[in-house]
């Protein structure tokens, strides 16, 4: 199976993705640097791999290129995404930030067409049964012990250079934020900010209304 993972950058989407590495036997890409798209693979051995939302490759690029089986957006509350992108130095890189929240909106209105599945940060740090289910019920299994990264990053490469040997000459292999021993949900919550909440109601309405409700908040 092939299983490709879009996320915001700073949404969790690499920890997300690392975890679903943890799958024994499967070959991963847990982040793939915004400045490249997807990979033409040719390998039938499991694969997931993970691209952020950026203004230079849409996500039908990434599909078209990678061609996954299944295709899986991972959300989090664009309050605290915003708040944790808005500190990173590559927050404009292959976009500027806002430009992403605009399409990471567009991709959510969408969502039912073009994604299998939908998994929200939140729930999966937390361990929420759904998460387990949505995922055995997509066809690649998560358990809790893969919330523990045992794979390092030499067995990473090693399974991605054996599977798939051009790429060490085609792209830049990255690892992320997803750092430690494994999942936490240290990051998950973020202070609030009024400016903030209000640039984001214009940005992405739709994935802020989602949140809203989701968090039974007073519209």
């Amino acid at each position: 199976m092939r299983l490709l993972v879009h996320g915001m950058q700073s949404s969790g989407a690499t920890a997300f993705t690392r975890t679903l590495a943890e799958r024994p036997g499967c070959v991963a890409l847990a982040d793939i640097p915004n400045n490249y798209a997807a990979p033409r693979v040719t390998t039938t051995t499991d694969f997931v791999a993970k691209a952020v939302v950026t203004t230079a490759y849409p996500l039908a690029v990434h599909v078209e290129r990678f061609r996954p089986d299944k295709v899986v957006l991972l959300l989090r509350d664009p309050r605290d995404n915003y708040a944790s992108l808005s500190k990173a130095n590559y927050r404009h890189y292959s976009g500027l930030m806002d430009e992403k929240f605009l399409i990471l909106d567009q991709l959510f209105a969408t969502r039912d067409r073009i994604f299998d599945a939908i998994i929200h940060y939140e729930d999966f740090v937390a361990r929420d049964p759904s998460v387990f289910t949505d995922l055995n019920t997509l066809g690649w299994p998560l358990e809790e012990a893969h919330y523990t990264f045992r794979r390092d990053y030499n067995d990473l490469l090693r399974t991605l250079w054996e599977a798939e040997p051009a790429l060490q000459e085609t792209m830049e292999v990255v690892f992320g934020n997803a750092r430690g021993p494994g999942v936490t949900d240290r990051w998950r919550d973020k202070p609030r900010n009024p400016e903030t909440d209000a640039r984001l109601e214009q940005l992405c309405p739709r994935l802020m209304r989602h949140y809203r409700e989701r968090n039974g908040e007073a519209a």
